[in-house]
């Protein structure tokens, strides 16, 4: 795929995606006879794509990623992104078995940690089986499961893949554009509702709570844009991993620094303040793989007066909006109070339930050494709905808001020993992988993919996270890896080989060469 045909391909997701709502809108029109319907046009646009993309159709793997949405209507009740896993993963099967594709997968020690991983969780699940409520099986709830299997098969066929050096340079933008999409839906959902509401019939992933909560008696959460997180964050990866970050915050560089400061006022404006620390460990990992250690400090010394005059002027001139505020609310400032008792109310709850989990014994966490699986046991689920204590709920479904103790929860305390392994074997890999790629043009796509291997473990280890949702992201981080990985390897492999035919003497160099030593023929 060459990517200056980015808008064809970009196209063909968005027929893919629009035509499938078509489809769904003409199926609950047509009342009788909608599966028909449901058939026919899938199998049009699976065809029609397939043909389209042949070898690329593993692009569909890092183009949906961030669609965790689902189509409303379709049986199996799939997210998106693992749609489109399949339907890669199927199409790639085929052009296998045509002799289409024959390149053959290439494993290193990363892999092997991550199969590891993989093989313990496999007898986590002999060990604790689990089914829906409706096979009565003991224990309930395994859709994490298969999310897993369906990401291993998505790893499977971008383990067969390189792309080239001009490539490399465009992929994260190639890889924002769903997150874009989001940003575009979540937009008009927030700010028009009632266009939220007609959307969520067909797709599930927008958040309609924050399109109607907008006049909220707490007048706290009604202005919080939770999407913008996402869009933000990527939009300011992709920029600061494409450029310096001395020339982005330099306002000569205007478009640069316009989009730059416009992905840091989303972050902000959601909310998040874990989304914000990100951002902030992003650009400071962007300076020190570009220009070393103390080009962090350089640094700092911009970015700290910076938010020292915002701070300052808060409440004293200006008045930031109240999401903003909550999301710098850790600093020290006139910060609204609603704001402040609503951040420190959120990390209470959080340490509440820790404690109490921590405290509980057996009661959530039967085996703390091994795990007891993803789901919960029947008695479990029945008192789930019987409670109304949100808390007590939280700690019954394991939403613990740790990543610690809720990898503790499912794989015990040596699966949590395996995956912190896996963690940072990844981050040392991408660590590795970074420093191989300065100075060529995959430079950016690994500081776009390896930086946040690096950096967001540390928050999460220690304050947030989900396990199901790490264990996810790390093997989709580890596919992206490695296929960056052995795209450098070929490509500086070509430019070994693309040196010594340069320094060949030509033919007729060699024939007078020949004829000086030997005479004239």
């Amino acid at each position: 795929m060459k990517l200056e045909r980015l808008p064809e391909y970009l196209g063909i997701v968005v027929t893919i995606i629009f035509g499938t709502f078509l489809a769904l809108y003409l199926g609950l029109s047509a009342g009788v006879g909608s599966s028909m319907t449901y058939m026919i046009v899938g199998g049009i646009i699976a065809a029609s794509v397939a043909l389209a993309m042949r070898a690329n159709i593993w692009l569909l793997i890092p183009i949906a990623w961030p669609l965790t949405g689902q189509i409303v209507g379709l049986p199996g009740a799939l997210p998106v992104r693992d749609l489109a896993i399949l339907y890669a993963f199927a199409v790639f099967l085929a052009l296998k078995a045509l002799k289409v594709v024959r390149v053959k997968n290439q494993y290193n020690w990363l892999d092997f940690v991550l199969f590891l991983n993989l093989a313990y969780l496999l007898v986590i699940y002999i060990k604790d089986p689990i089914g829906t409520n409706s096979m009565n099986c003991d224990r309930v709830g395994g859709k994490p499961y298969f999310e897993i299997l369906t990401l291993v098969l998505g790893y499977w066929v971008i383990g067969h893949v390189t792309i080239s050096a001009k490539q490399a340079q465009k992929f994260p933008i190639l890889m924002i554009l769903a997150d874009l999409f989001n940003g575009v839906v979540g937009f008009i959902t927030f700010h028009v509702p009632f266009i939220g509401a007609f959307v969520s019939h067909f797709y599930s992933g927008i958040s309609l709570p924050s399109a109607t909560s907008q006049g909220n008696s707490d007048g706290i959460s009604e202005e919080r844009e939770f999407y913008l997180a996402s869009v933000g964050d990527k939009i300011s990866y992709c920029i600061y991993s494409r450029y310096s970050p001395f020339t982005i915050l330099n306002p000569l560089y205007f478009w640069r620094f316009f989009f730059a400061g416009l992905a840091v006022l989303a972050v902000l404006k959601s909310g998040f303040r874990s989304e914000f620390l990100n951002v902030v460990l992003f650009i400071a990992a962007s300076a020190y793989f570009r220009h070393g250690f103390w080009s962090i400090a350089r640094i700092a010394l911009v970015i700290i007066p910076i938010v020292g005059l915002l701070i300052a002027a808060q409440g004293r001139g200006i008045e930031l909006p109240l999401p903003m505020q909550r999301t710098l609310s850790f600093l020290p400032g006139d910060w609204d109070t609603a704001m402040v008792i609503d951040a420190e109310a959120s990390a209470e709850w959080r340490y509440v339930i820790w404690r109490n989990v921590w405290n509980s014994g057996h009661k959530y966490i039967d085996n703390w050494w091994f795990g007891d699986g993803f789901g919960m046991t029947q008695a479990q689920f029945r008192e789930m709905i019987n409670s109304r204590d949100c808390q007590e709920n939280a700690a019954i479904n394991g939403d613990y808001h740790s990543l610690p103790l809720s990898a503790i929860r499912t794989v015990g305390y040596v699966g949590f020993s395996f995956f912190c392994i896996l963690l940072f074997a990844t981050a040392a890999y991408s660590w590795k992988l970074i420093r191989l790629a300065t100075g060529t043009p995959f430079f950016s796509v690994a500081l776009f993919m390896g930086v946040p291997a690096i950096v967001t473990p540390l928050p999460e280890l220690c304050l947030t996270g989900f396990f199901d949702y790490s264990y996810e992201t790390c093997i989709f981080t580890i596919a992206m890896m490695r296929m960056v990985g052995r795209s450098l390897e070929k490509y500086q492999l070509e430019q070994k080989q693309s040196i010594v035919e340069s320094e060949k003497p030509l033919p007729e160099l060699v024939f007078h060469r020949f004829q000086s030593e030997t005479g004239p023929v």
